[in-house]
Formats: structure tokens, C-alpha cells, sequence
């Protein structure tokens, strides 16, 4: 026989109602006076393919020249590209990057060491990228084709020239542990346009295209740079808080990525005996240290936490900090 239970059949007595009033009221004050956990999103800058770190440090670009002019000029337009990329991805704003030209001597290793840090000492950078001269192959021109409008009175046809280069371009990074000079390079083709009245002949119509390499240079200086331009990739990372106005106040701050003023909200909060407490705060210091780029001081603020009170977390921000400091 199935036995059905009306709402009257749901009756507690005192005993049971204050065990479960016990038992509800001990639920919150573990949910509001525990710290509990927030992620905030940010994209955070990471090193480029090549692995060359260039975030907050002085960059420097020489280029060599030799008695080739068509060659120098080449080399220059695309060390001006190389600097005018990097310039607006690393935001340091345009002619921070300075530009140098060098003589290119006859028996000097530019891939070594003590040559790539006496020029680095000499342009006053953290980093050097030294561009060597570059080679070209043979060119072709292909048949002139007429436009649909004159560009000038004698440029009513167009013709399409292509060039191959070999371009090699040494590094070096004084403040890498590693202090290595590292080596890139390759072969890519240059595709100058030469503006005629269609009646020039191959020399005349290859003369015009080599002037026209300048802009070839430059291109080819924006190619190169996309290999040590930064990546940025959306990361998740978690701040601490209790339910109390302060703590609010320094998530906030954090959400509005206001971490100088967190820092100080935080640092409020280390004046107490709870080491609970004190250890999240010391945390969420840490964090901050690391978004504005201070992964030293990051580590300290850490290890302080860990002192205090070792949180479940702390094992990945490690891990986060070690990876930039390397």
C-alpha cells in the first residue's frame, strides 16, 4: 500500500527547527565571512613568435651601407619599416625607436657578440637589431600594360617588375639571461611598379624599377617586423575578497583595471591579525604588481601571501610570475 503524505504530514518540532535555523545560519556567515573568489578578464601582451621580449625596453635599429646605393637605400627603407611597426605595436610612439646608419668594413663579423654589444653601447639601447646589407637576385620586367587613367602626361602604362633579396638580420638583447646573439634572415621577392609611355626599352624599364625599391624596402621592413610584434591572448585571473565595503572597494578598482589605486586599497587591509585576511590581501597585491609589469615585485608580494596563509591559487600565479622573469 503507497502511502500519501498531505502538507500536514510536514510538521517539525523545536528541537528540529532549531537545528536547521543553526544549521542555515551557520551556511551564511561561512558564505560572508570566508573570502570569496572574482576572475577578471584581461588581455595580457606576450612575447612575439620570435621570442624576443621588446615590452619596456630601449630598441635600437642600424642598418649597414655599402657602395651600393640601390642596395643602401633599399636596406634603409626597410629598417624604417622595421621601426615604424614596432613603434606602433609596442604604443612607444613614432622616432623612439632611433635609427643608425653604419659603414659596412670589409672583414668585421656583425654577428658576434662583442660587435652587437659595442654598437648596443653605442646607441644607448637595451636592444640592437642590426640589418646587414642586402643582395638581390636578377630581375624581370614584364610588358607594359596601358591604364584605364594616365597617372601623369608619360605614364599611361604600367609594368610590373620582380626582384629577388636576401636580407639578414642580427639581434641582440643585453637583458636576456641568455645574452645570445640570435640570427634571421631569408629570401623574398620585391614587386616595383614602373610607370612608362610604353615605349621603354628592358634597361631603361629596369633603371626605373630599382628607383622604385624604396617603397619595396619599406614593405618588406613592415614583414620582418610582424615576427617580434607582441601577441596578446585573453586570460582569466582571480581576485580574493571578503564581504566587507573595503574589499568591494578594491575589487572594483580591480575591474576597472585602477591597480595603483587597488594596490593602496589592498595594502589598507594588511593592518590586521587575521592571517586569512592578510595573506588575500598580500595576493591581490601581487596580481596587481604583475598586471602594471613589476613580476619581481609580484613574486615578493606573493611569497609574503604564501607566509600568511598559502592560498589554493597561489601555485598558478607562481607559475605566471616564473614565466616572465625567465
Amino acid at each position: 500500500m503507497n502511502m500519501i503524505l498531505s502538507p500536514r504530514s510536514w510538521k517539525f518540532d523545536d528541537a528540529m527547527k532549531k537545528f536547521l535555523l543553526l544549521t542555515l545560519m551557520s551556511c551564511l556567515l561561512a558564505v560572508s565571512c570566508g573570502p570569496m573568489k572574482h576572475a577578471i578578464h584581461v588581455e595580457m601582451r606576450h612575447p612575439s613568435k620570435s621570442g624576443v621580449n621588446l615590452d619596456g625596453k630601449i630598441v635600437s635599429v642600424v642598418y649597414l651601407e655599402n657602395d651600393d646605393e640601390i642596395a643602401t637605400d633599399f636596406n634603409e627603407a626597410m629598417a624604417d619599416g622595421f621601426a615604424y611597426s614596432l613603434e606602433e605595436d609596442y604604443g612607444t610612439g613614432e622616432g623612439s625607436i632611433g635609427i643608425y646608419r653604419m659603414r659596412k668594413m670589409p672583414g668585421s663579423n656583425y654577428a658576434s657578440k662583442d660587435s652587437l654589444f659595442n654598437i648596443l653601447m653605442d646607441t644607448g639601447a637595451d636592444v640592437v637589431f642590426l640589418f646587414d646589407t642586402v643582395s638581390f637576385g636578377n630581375m624581370t620586367v614584364g610588358g607594359p600594360s596601358k591604364l584605364a587613367y594616365k597617372v601623369s602626361p608619360d605614364s599611361s602604362y604600367v609594368s610590373s617588375a620582380t626582384i629577388p633579396f636576401t636580407m639578414k638580420m642580427y639581434c641582440f638583447d643585453a637583458m636576456n639571461k641568455e645574452e645570445k646573439v640570435q640570427a634571421f634572415g631569408g629570401t623574398s621577392m620585391a614587386r616595383p611598379e614602373v610607370y612608362s609611355n610604353g615605349k621603354d626599352d628592358s634597361t631603361v624599364a629596369k633603371a626605373k624599377a630599382f628607383k622604385a625599391l624604396g617603397a619595396e624596402g619599406w614593405n618588406a621592413g613592415l614583414e620582418v617586423a610582424g615576427s617580434f610584434k607582441s601577441q596578446w591572448k585573453n586570460e582569466q585571473y582571480s581576485i580574493v575578497y571578503f564581504d566587507s565595503q573595503k574589499w568591494y572597494e578594491g575589487l572594483m578598482q580591480a575591474e576597472q583595471y585602477d591597480w595603483k589605486g587597488a594596490i593602496d586599497t589592498w595594502i589598507s587591509l594588511l593592518d590586521t591579525n587575521d592571517l586569512m585576511k592578510r595573506s588575500c590581501a598580500a595576493f591581490n597585491i601581487s596580481v596587481a604588481c604583475y598586471m602594471m609589469g613589476d613580476y619581481q615585485l609580484a613574486k615578493e608580494w606573493l611569497d609574503r601571501s604564501d607566509k600568511d596563509n598559502k592560498l589554493p591559487i597561489s601555485d598558478a600565479m607562481h607559475k605566471r610570475i616564473d614565466a616572465r622573469v625567465r
